[in-house]
């Protein structure tokens, strides 16, 4: 009879333990629309926005870990609009249509290069944890790397993240991340995701994540005592590819000069182009900028590589394999060309000047180069050293957190006043007279807007009623306010509107 009495006491506790789980956080929610595009090709993942047929998902803004002070503040269903990731349908002449939170979970990554993947039916994310340690802190620098399904319905976790900074890549088939000195996986399929991690390799010294892409380069050093150089590897579709070995330079075991020490630099996902630095392993090696075009199996061959300079760049963009690099560690831009293997000097052509150092690049096209400098964007014929730079909006841009997208013309970013998804329509800037009239273009909040009474009483307290789109009293200030934006948020969203009516008159 005990021993039947202990067992049915632990069998409540079973229950009663799973019962409290399923209560902490209820993953069930939507459908939001409908699954139809989902065997449509993903354009743009890894980026804030990414378009799949007819729509588009979208996290709707930056909001901190420390709003999260109990784990029902980041429950699925219950958090916060801001942070979201939100699903809405695009026209074919870019108008956004009907929105809707798919993923009611602050979205939240400090990792270059993060963002969000579409691959069929899921959306793939990273969330803050809603765990807590022994004194109820809830542990939000340890994040969960997620999927939901893309009408809402489903969600399925596929790891835990100790930091927040860790880097990663949702593939096709498998979450690939970088922790500690190991680089893992965890595989899933359309309908399960694996119980744990597995180890592509260990002992990694560095590792390229690449924007845009789910090609992953690491460096590893060589496990030949004595050699002092290190070996290159790629992770292509879950799986790794040795491209530099201890063989690939003739003449490497008696040559210190032809040990080389690898360090990754960038991918153009584009041209399939990796560019690094490497030096010989002899004292009097000087490390120099070069790039590889791979082909599709991504096989290396020393004699493809082409040299771009003599000395190590580190702040560069790829206007082309056979075009060069635009350097940008200073404020004046440099052109470096491709130079034969033993060539000494540099071949150099000098650009225009910026005002300053540290410009996010947006965009480059073959004429204008797309900037954010000191939270503002300019356009500059970048191949005319004697170009001014246009300022083309007054609005202010988070560079701080993901990396700004461009899709089909738009340029989407946070907002640095508010903090959500805004976007700008690039190819609207059409300046007259050189700029000198004021032809600058503002962007939009991309969840929507509704129409709204607004008013503030003698304390300064502002109040918003909601009307139909048509309303229209006399003597009453309506404004188009944020659809899915806090409380808080919208309250000084239309404040300053109001303040800013209240100047002109």
């Amino acid at each position: 009879m005990n021993k039947l009495y202990k067992i049915i006491i632990l069998c409540l506790v079973v229950c009663m333990l799973v019962g409290i789980c399923v209560a902490c956080e209820n993953t069930k929610y939507g459908p939001i629309g409908t699954t139809e595009d989902k065997d449509k090709e993903a354009v743009n993942n890894g980026g804030l926005i990414v378009r799949q047929g007819k729509y588009v998902y979208y996290v709707n803004g930056m909001d901190s870990t420390s709003n999260i002070t109990k784990p029902e503040d980041n429950y699925f269903g219950k958090a916060s609009v801001k942070g979201s990731i939100m699903k809405s349908e695009i026209g074919e002449d870019g108008t956004i249509k009907s929105t809707d939170v798919v993923v009611p979970k602050m979205i939240y990554t400090t990792a270059t290069n993060g963002g969000i993947y579409v691959y069929g039916e899921w959306i793939y994310y990273l969330s803050p944890s809603t765990k807590t340690d022994n004194q109820s802190n809830v542990l939000v620098d340890q994040l969960v790397a997620a999927r939901t399904k893309i009408d809402g319905t489903k969600t399925q976790e596929i790891a835990t993240f100790s930091a927040t900074d860790t880097k990663y890549v949702f593939t096709q088939n498998a979450l690939v991340y970088y922790e500690g000195t190991e680089l893992k996986k965890v595989g899933y399929s359309a309908d399960s995701v694996d119980k744990k991690a597995s180890t592509l390799s260990g002992e990694v010294s560095s590792v390229l994540f690449t924007e845009k892409s789910s090609v992953v380069f690491f460096v590893k050093a060589t496990e030949n005592d004595a050699r002092q150089n290190n070996n290159v590897f790629a992770v292509v579709n879950g799986e790794v590819k040795e491209v530099v070995t201890d063989a690939t330079y003739e003449g490497s075991d008696s040559d210190l000069s032809k040990q080389y020490v690898f360090t990754l630099l960038s991918y153009d996902v584009k041209e399939n182009v990796l560019y690094y630095t490497k030096a010989g392993s002899n004292s009097a090696a000087s490390a120099a900028t070069y790039g590889y075009e791979f082909g599709e199996d991504f096989s290396f061959n020393p004699e493809g590589e082409k040299k771009f300079a003599t000395s190590s760049l580190s702040t560069f963009v790829s206007l082309g394999f056979d075009k060069g690099l635009l350097d940008m560690s200073a404020t004046s831009l440099k052109l470096y060309k491709p130079i034969a293997e033993n060539a000494y000097v540099n071949d150099t052509e000098t650009y225009a000047t910026l005002a300053a150092t540290g410009a996010k690049i947006v965009s480059v096209d073959d004429t204008y180069m797309y900037y954010v400098l000191s939270n503002v964007l300019y356009r500059i014929k970048y191949a005319d050293k004697k170009a001014i730079p246009d300022k083309i909006s007054d609005d202010t841009i988070n560079t701080s957190w993901l990396n700004i997208s461009v899709l089909d013309g738009y340029m989407y970013y946070i907002d640095n006043t508010y903090s959500y998804l805004f976007r700008m329509d690039l190819d609207s800037y059409n300046p007259v007279n050189n700029g000198e009239n004021d032809s600058k273009i503002s962007g939009e909040i991309v969840s929507g807007t509704r129409r709204a009474a607004v008013s503030k009483d003698e304390d300064g307290e502002i109040t918003i009623k909601y009307v139909s789109d048509d309303a229209n009293e006399e003597g009453v200030r309506y404004y188009q306010l944020p659809k899915f934006m806090t409380e808080s948020d919208v309250k000084l969203y239309a404040s300053a509107l109001y303040d800013a009516d209240e100047e002109e008159e």
